[in-house]
């Protein structure tokens, strides 16, 4: 193909999606399961068990700094309106 087809008119013209489909190079899918092996479970535990203490704590420290920055500009306001009175 000369020109480059959008994923919406692929999505909408069934023969632009024909042409698009035929236009991809062909897939070597010995290479892509070799690349993609499955790693023992007992190797990948230790690891996610990690990286999980991070990904819940980095929630709850974005919720906390929210909160804390709400709480303290209403504070900042509430007396800075009190003093105009």
């Amino acid at each position: 193909m000369d020109e480059a087809i959008s994923p919406e008119l692929a999505l909408v013209c069934p023969e632009l999606r024909l042409k698009a489909i035929a236009a991809l190079p062909e897939q070597d899918w010995d290479a892509v399961l070799a690349r993609v092996r499955v790693r023992p479970l007992a190797t990948a535990a230790p690891a996610r068990r990690r990286q999980r203490i991070p990904d819940l704590l980095m929630p709850l420290a974005v919720a906390a700094m929210f909160f804390l920055s709400v709480t303290l500009g209403t504070l900042v306001l509430t007396l800075i309106a009190d003093s105009l009175r």
